[in-house]
């Protein structure tokens, strides 16, 4: 008994170290409700303290904060404020945050947070069910350089009602201003002219949340065609937009569809290219593409417009919501690195889903112009930031920072080796999870790599280009499961070496027909570690990939 006691008092501190916090190397955010109990709508206020001296110090909540202020909070978010994992004090809620002027909410007020531009409107983002904490930091980076309108980012460690609630990635809210759409004001006055041609803010996504003016496109999308895309005014907002300046908008936006639907693709002169810029909208394909965001085109998906005499075309952005991108996702195939996302509908999985990719994306990848503006964007973005060394070496510097942090994190919330909607590979250890991630990422850049390809055709060919093989989940704890096509019927070898080129394992001949091929290998005999797989087929296919046996 004496001796349980003692391990007891021993293993307490490490215990406790998940529930409290006093130090960070990141900027604590401390609020206190004031015994107010939160809730998804209306904010209550809150008094928020946050402790930031700046990139690499270190922030004590003994200390006096940097920021004190009055705010407004509440829960945010459709799916992510679910309880879709039943761990009893474990689940994590997102946040929206207002800043206030005082208690009573009437007035806002904007401020620089954590070094970010000011404006009134926050949003902490829990990244629950992505256990690496990487795809939304990683995936608005990702966007910033492609060119898309994207959400700066920030990790801080939060508190409420001083029990410490994990790390937390503070994000700039999507909405009307110079610092985040920098579309112009619109006001109720402004009904006719050049006045009422901008700026608007449109979202594609669930109807819940605030109320927004909204309609519903003519055409409808999908392999079934039952479904039409709704189209939710963001900017004006409900209430505050006039008639006049719906019925432009919504008559704009049904112009440019009914073009888009029925002009030639093949003709240089189609209209609907004057009504849209182009290149927003091939960035934003890529961003969707390299992420596979199952969500890509139908959900969370912004688009704006500007003043006639500001350029006045739609252009596509800003991007938001990718924590089940980056293979996150065990439905629409969201865990492989082939497949296209606007796409993915097409299947048995998504067909009668009531969120469709909207048509656009189909008509346009049948323009040659946006085809060859993909491929030429697409080989610029590659040769440059977009490459694996480059995010790999984003997602080690980004982990070095978060070690501590999501030491304490996970001590919280107990979410290792624990399936949480809609995971589909879930590793024991954050290494685990970082090194699936970035292995997916490598798969994902060399499928896109062969279809972009095709797009520098001035000839459109109906079928993908299908990679030789691969191999997921990559890391795993030895059992693999082989994905790989036979132009014919073959005889198929493979190997297993080291590192130092050593065969390790060694197949005997194994008769495959033609066509796709599913194949289970199991190599949990082998100790943790990476390895070299290579394969050979009589028909003349070969490769060599890279595997990691974890833990």
């Amino acid at each position: 008994m004496k001796k349980c006691l003692f391990f007891f008092w021993l293993l307490l501190p490490a215990l406790l170290v998940g529930q409290s916090l006093s130090v960070s190397n990141l900027p604590i955010l401390r609020i206190n409700t004031n015994s107010r109990v939160i809730q998804d709508e209306p904010k209550i206020p809150v008094v928020m303290e946050i402790f930031d001296k700046g990139v690499g110090q270190l922030n004590q909540v003994s200390s006096t904060p940097t920021i004190t202020t009055i705010a407004g909070i509440e829960f945010r978010g459709s799916t992510s404020q679910a309880d879709f994992i039943f761990l009893p004090g474990y689940v994590k809620k997102p946040y929206g945050i207002e800043i206030w002027t005082d208690t009573s909410g009437v007035n806002a007020k904007k401020m620089s947070l954590v070094q970010m531009p000011e404006e009134t409107d926050w949003v902490l983002n829990a990244s629950y069910n992505d256990r690496s904490f990487m795809r939304d930091f990683l995936a608005q980076m990702i966007a910033g350089r492609l060119g898309v309108l994207n959400s700066k980012t920030k990790f801080v460690e939060l508190i409420i009602n001083d029990e410490y609630r994990g790390v937390y990635v503070l994000m700039e809210k999507i909405k009307q201003g110079k610092n985040r759409v920098p579309i112009s004001d619109l006001y109720p006055t402004e009904n006719s002219g050049d006045d009422v041609t901008g700026g608007y803010l449109l979202k594609i996504d669930k109807s819940s949340g605030s109320p927004s003016t909204s309609w519903k496109s003519n055409y409808t999308s999908g392999i079934t065609a039952t479904q039409k895309c709704e189209f939710q005014i963001e900017y004006p907002k409900y209430g505050i937009i006039t008639q006049q300046q719906l019925i432009y908008i919504r008559d704009y936006i049904n112009t440019w569809e009914r073009k888009l639907m029925t002009e030639d693709m093949n003709d240089p002169k189609a209209s609907f290219r004057d009504m849209m810029d182009m290149p927003s909208f091939v960035n934003f394909f890529i961003l969707n593409e390299v992420t596979r965001n199952v969500d890509g085109f139908r959900l969370s998906t912004y688009l704006y417009k500007d003043k006639e005499s500001l350029g006045g075309k739609i252009k596509m952005g800003p991007a938001w919501d990718f924590n089940i991108a980056f293979g996150n996702a065990d439905y629409l195939n969201g865990w492989m690195t082939n497949g296209f996302v606007y796409k993915a509908m097409e299947n048995d999985g998504g067909k009668n889903d009531y969120w469709q990719v909207p048509f656009w994306w189909n008509k346009l990848i049948q323009d040659a112009n946006f085809r060859k503006a993909l491929a030429t964007r697409w080989k610029e973005v590659r040769s440059s930031f977009l490459n694996t060394n480059t995010l790999n070496s984003t997602i080690d510097s980004a982990q070095v920072v978060l070690k501590e942090p999501l030491t304490r994190n996970f001590q919280k919330y107990q979410l290792m080796g624990r399936k949480i909607w809609p995971n589909y590979y879930v590793g024991s250890s954050l290494t685990d999870e970082v090194n699936w991630l970035k292995n997916w990422i490598q798969g994902r850049l060399t499928w896109l790599d062969a279809q972009m390809a095709l797009f520098d055709s001035p000839i459109l060919g109906n079928e993908q280009v299908e990679l030789p093989s691969l191999v997921y989940p990559n890391p795993s704890k030895g059992l693999f499961t082989w994905r790989f096509t036979l132009s014919k019927s073959a005889e198929v070898n493979y190997q297993v070496l080291d590192l130092q080129g050593r065969v390790l394992i060694s197949s005997k001949s194994l008769n495959f027909g033609s066509g796709e091929q599913i194949y289970t290998l199991d190599f949990s005999s082998l100790p943790a570690g990476s390895y070299l797989f290579q394969w050979n087929a009589t028909e003349g296919s070969s490769q060599k990939l890279r595997l990691t046996i974890s833990n």
